[in-house]
């Protein structure tokens, strides 16, 4: 849990559960495996068993009435949103409390999607106040986009990163943001300029919004974030119900 998150896209983390498991190409080097025995070590009392174990904590869920002023709120990002050990009866109540704190915005990434889109069936509409997303780090995960497109929520989201392959043709129908980045860590694959310029260039061609995160390296800020001379800040946001863009542009350093 973080009142102030490092993320560059977001505000605050809200960890309602804690551990994972490895499903794809873009977990093999997850942060959250890395930073959980650390966590574990420092005694913080929702890391207190191996990563690979998925723990609820519901005496989390009312942390978000404790944020009076409005959040930008990653929502587990120490674990999966939709992990299948979460059953459908917890996420209800983690909806109501998104519901019932409308001042946040709440950011849902998953590479889970078949359970998102699952979840989605059984509620209908997310709130308005989530962004839902997917991860897509390589093109054989792009069917997770069409998940994603088959989800009802006003504010739909990739998050290419970290980016490992040429990620090739995006569909962008209906989608309202692109978060991109290379891997970070001790083991992070490198991430190649023309692969970022192409989403980049995809997402301007769209009218989509575009974020760059990171070049990624052994450290997060290793690289730095410049692309082609600046710093790429858009974000989508709502206003009198329909989707304008809101871009923060960075002078050249």
């Amino acid at each position: 849990m973080a009142d102030r998150s490092a993320i560059e896209w977001t505000t605050t983390t809200w960890n309602w559960a804690t551990g994972c498991a490895k499903i794809s190409d873009g977990c093999n080097n997850c942060y959250m495996f890395r930073e959980y025995p650390r966590l574990k070590r420092f005694g913080f009392p929702t890391y207190q068993w191996t990563p690979d174990q998925l723990h609820i904590h519901e005496n989390v869920l009312q942390k978000p009435f404790e944020w009076k002023s409005p959040r930008m709120i990653f929502t587990n990002s120490m674990s999966d949103f939709f992990h299948e050990k979460i059953p459908f009866k917890f996420l209800d109540k983690v909806i109501d409390v998104i519901k019932t704190t409308p001042q946040h915005t709440y950011q849902v990434l998953t590479k889970r999607s078949w359970r998102m889109m699952k979840y989605g069936e059984r509620i209908g509409m997310f709130p308005d106040n989530v962004w839902l997303g997917v991860t897509v780090e390589s093109a054989p995960y792009k069917f997770r986009i069409e998940h994603l497109r088959k989800t009802k929520a006003r504010i739909r989201f990739l998050s290419v990163e970290p980016l490992i392959a040429p990620i090739g043709k995006l569909d962008l129908t209906n989608i309202q943001w692109v978060i991109a980045g290379g891997e970070s860590g001790p083991s992070h694959r490198p991430c190649r300029v023309e692969w970022i310029r192409d989403v980049r260039d995809q997402c301007t061609s769209a009218s989509v919004p575009f974020f760059f995160k990171q070049w990624g390296g052994v450290r997060p800020k290793s690289g730095g974030r410049q692309l082609d001379g600046r710093e790429w800040d858009e974000f989508p946001e709502i206003q009198a119900r329909k989707i304008v863009v809101k871009t923060t542009i960075h002078s050249r350093k």
